[in-house]
């Protein structure tokens, strides 16, 4: 088992941000200086994004909004629409689907550390994080076919161990799923990221496998 200690060598601690964290945080910076957000839009257009002065409009409580300005930022994921407003024939993609998936639990049990731990075994790969002193999230590798119901939690719990070093096997403590899921892996560039005016960010240009970087 080999421990990166992040303190020691940067003199510095870390801290996982979670992503719902990460929004509250923005929308309260938002309100602070006095931008207005809008929540529950309707019916979004984007227009004129290769002229010189790109339109949003959008439906709210029954009325049409339109708002000007010089640049539209399309960052509403990987599902989003924003990027459809680029022509067809000017798009490009670039995709790896990866032959496996991460199957993922969460368990009110312990963390079997407060540090993550990523493990590499014959039978495939594992992470230990936690939510806090009481929540446990996890996950294990599994066949690129498999569903939620090929886990069951003994089976989950037993890959688990199996995988894990015996030191941190030994203090991992088992329980109950309150949640389980299956995550499909790849990684993908969207092309071009900008159209005249219109910018793609996040998920919405790129995508990579959790814990990937993201820029």
């Amino acid at each position: 088992m080999l421990r990166i200690d992040f303190r020691g060598l940067t003199g510095k601690h870390v801290v996982i941000y979670g992503q719902t964290e990460v929004q509250k945080d923005l929308y309260d910076a938002a309100e602070g200086i006095g931008i207005t957000l809008i929540d529950q839009a309707r019916d979004v257009l984007v227009e004129d994004i290769e002229g010189g002065s790109p339109r949003v409009s959008f439906e709210k409580h029954r009325s049409r909004h339109e708002i000007r300005c010089d640049f539209v930022a399309g960052c509403d994921g990987a599902h989003g629409v924003t990027r459809d407003y680029i022509p067809q024939n000017r798009q490009d993609a670039f995709e790896r689907l990866y032959p496996f998936v991460w199957v993922g639990l969460l368990s009110e049990t312990p963390p079997v550390r407060d540090e993550l731990i990523y493990a590499n075994h014959e039978d495939g790969f594992a992470l230990c994080s936690m939510r806090n002193e009481h929540l446990s999230r996890y996950y294990v590798q599994g066949g690129a076919e498999d569903t939620p119901e090929d886990w069951p939690d003994d089976r989950f719990w037993d890959a688990l161990a199996t995988r894990l070093p015996p030191e941190a096997a030994g203090r991992l403590v088992t329980g109950p799923s309150i949640e389980k899921i299956v995550t499909p892996l790849r990684s993908w560039v969207s092309e071009p990221m900008r159209f005249g005016r219109l910018f793609l960010a996040g998920d919405l240009a790129h995508g990579c496998p959790p814990p990937g970087p993201r820029v």
